[in-house]
């Protein structure tokens, strides 16, 4: 079976698979890989289960974490993590409490909660020294991670410093939320309003549950490819307790209460890092992203044209450019 699996792994295309025939190639190409992929779960410091999955082999000498963005489950990372297999890394990927397969601190599961912005920080911490490491002693370890997952991966390093975490990948990092219609410093005021008058739990303003009759190709946001965008809604479709909707008050409040300081971070991360940009960015605003890249003694930003928040879910001209930079990057 080892002999197969690495087979399977350095067998690869250059590219990322393409839009054309994608749901064939997908079905017959990226569950298959993803099925060699192990799932398990270990409970955090709050006593919550966290799933993660994982693919490892004794001959690789390089490990990634994939860090989801705010909603997303592991799952979502197949294609990511099939595009970069011929890297012959350990890949691990976490469902990020409160979404994913991980347990949920919110009685309405749909509603996107944390009590302290911090506790994602701490949970990278506990995933990395007791599952990650563990599991791949001996190795060189990266972060790839997203939106939401990228903010948690920064502060992460910013704080704690560690020295095994040799490169650092931010694509669209939420270090500067879009509040719009608010100023942000009026949302953080609102949002802290709110909670103090008991309304933590409740969808921020403006915020509800998934609706699928609302969640368009149309009116998205997020991504130019039709294909994967319907591929991603088919997996809250198929497996509706993944899905994530609306963030709460609490989660609004904590996630500007830290990324309010995020081009700071940067000062204290020495390791190389890349930071993607997407140009018609609706998520997220970057001008703090480059605040941050500016601070670093060791970052490079990179521009993706026409690309909206999701830039590795994006069309093909975009989300190539995108791959073969991570790729190149890992490789060095």
């Amino acid at each position: 079976m080892k002999a197969l699996l690495l087979i399977l792994l350095v067998s690869t295309q250059a590219f990322a698979i393409p839009e054309a025939n994608y749901n064939e190639t997908f079905r017959n190409e990226v569950i298959p890989h993803f099925h060699f992929f192990h799932g398990d779960s270990f409970r955090n410091k709050q006593g919550m289960n966290l799933r993660y999955y994982s693919l490892t082999h004794p001959e690789f000498k390089k490990t990634l974490i994939i860090m989801p963005g705010r909603t997303e489950p592991a799952v979502k990372y197949a294609e990511v993590a099939y595009d970069l297999k011929d890297l012959r890394m350990n890949v691990f990927i976490l469902d990020i409490q409160g979404q994913g397969e991980s347990d949920r601190l919110a009685k309405d599961p749909q509603k996107g909660y944390v009590r302290y912005f911090n506790d994602y920080i701490v949970d990278l911490k506990q995933f990395i020294h007791e599952v990650v490491i563990p599991q791949t002693r001996g190795t060189e370890y990266s972060i790839l991670s997203h939106s939401m997952g990228a903010a948690i991966s920064a502060k992460y390093i910013s704080v704690y410093r560690n020295h095994q975490i040799k490169k650092l990948i931010l694509n669209a990092p939420m270090f500067e939320l879009n509040t719009t219609p608010y100023k942000e410093w009026i949302a953080r005021l609102y949002s802290q309003a709110l909670v103090l008058g008991g309304k933590g739990f409740d969808y921020a303003p403006g915020r509800g549950p998934y609706k699928p009759s609302e969640d368009t190709f149309e009116k998205n946001d997020v991504t130019h490819s039709k294909v994967r965008f319907e591929l991603n809604k088919n997996i809250f479709l198929d497996r509706p307790e993944l899905i994530v909707a609306g963030p709460t008050a609490r989660w609004v409040r904590e996630s500007l209460i830290t990324t309010k300081s995020a081009k700071n971070w940067g000062k204290s991360i020495k390791i190389p890092m890349m930071v993607f940009q997407a140009e018609l960015d609706q998520v997220v605003h970057m001008p703090r992203q480059a605040q941050f890249c500016d601070n670093a003694p060791q970052c490079e930003i990179h521009l993706f044209k026409g690309s909206f928040h999701e830039i590795l879910m994006e069309k093909d001209l975009i989300r190539d450019g995108a791959i073969a930079k991570i790729k190149k990057f890992l490789s060095k």
